[in-house]
């Protein structure tokens, strides 16, 4: 056994690991050694990896979270699963992190798949638990409206036959069919999105999604044109899959959805 997977094991993060497949994802982690005051992991790379803290202490700053301080077996970095750079990492002592980049996360997922989906599934379940410590209580659920621009007329007629029921939640969607919306109906927008950045970035909702804030997506597409960013909407369906969020993409299935929520 080597030295890598040595140190790995150690952490509470592959408790449920054989020692086998901890020496497969070894493979995919690199040890780096850091100094009191360094920067760990900058801005520049965070959305590209994530880190987990083999020996030493890391000061967190900017993520808002009352425990700034992370120490050995703790997870730097994760956040950018889902919502991009969110804080700078400082070292508050000498020591090491272990570093997986998401290039690499792609690289198990094709050789190792069925250890990918458990790694994944632990860094997840530490993300949710590291979000709900910063959601606000009593959060109006959240429906996320989307369309084509050519079902933009659609959606708004959708819109209005069940105001009464979507006037009960926090609105979604993008910047352009938010003028529609409050043009056209007595619909306020809570929050504007961006259709390119559905899954991850500040604005996006795939943390909203994590932390079963989203009640419904409604997104109407036009089945005989090319999506302008197909990988972007199957990461958000495979996020619904995952979070048993509704999710419709025609007028049928969407008025199902409203008549389910009423």
């Amino acid at each position: 056994m080597d030295q890598k997977t040595e140190l790995l094991l150690k952490l509470d993060i592959f408790r449920d690991f054989y020692t086998e497949e901890v020496e497969l994802i070894s493979e995919y982690f690199s040890i780096h050694k850091f100094f009191d005051l360094q920067v760990i992991l900058p801005k520049t790379s965070q959305d590209s990896c994530f880190g987990i803290i083999l020996t030493g202490e890391v000061s967190v700053i900017g993520d808002q979270i009352e425990n700034s301080s992370r120490t050995q077996g703790d997870l730097l970095g994760e956040m950018s699963f889902v919502q991009g750079r969110q804080a700078d990492f400082i070292a508050a002592s000498d020591g090491a992190i272990a570093i997986m980049t998401f290039d690499d996360i792609e690289k198990l997922k094709f050789q190792q798949p069925h250890l990918a989906v458990k790694l994944i599934s632990k860094v997840t379940r530490n993300l949710v638990n590291k979000l709900r410590k910063k959601v606000q209580q009593n959060t109006p659920e959240i429906i996320v409206l989307l369309a084509d621009d050519d079902l933009f007329s659609d959606l708004i007629n959708l819109v209005k036959d069940h105001l009464h029921i979507i006037k009960n939640f926090s609105i979604y969607t993008i910047d352009k069919l938010k003028t529609f919306l409050e043009k056209t109906t007595d619909l306020t927008i809570s929050e504007v999105i961006e259709p390119n950045f559905l899954i991850l970035g500040e604005t996006a909702i795939g943390s909203r999604i994590l932390l079963d804030q989203v009640k419904a997506i409604v997104y109407l597409r036009n089945g005989t044109t090319i999506e302008s960013n197909p990988a972007s909407i199957e990461a958000l369906a495979r996020l619904c899959d995952l979070q048993q969020v509704l999710f419709s993409t025609n007028l049928l299935t969407a008025n199902a959805v409203f008549q389910y929520l009423e």
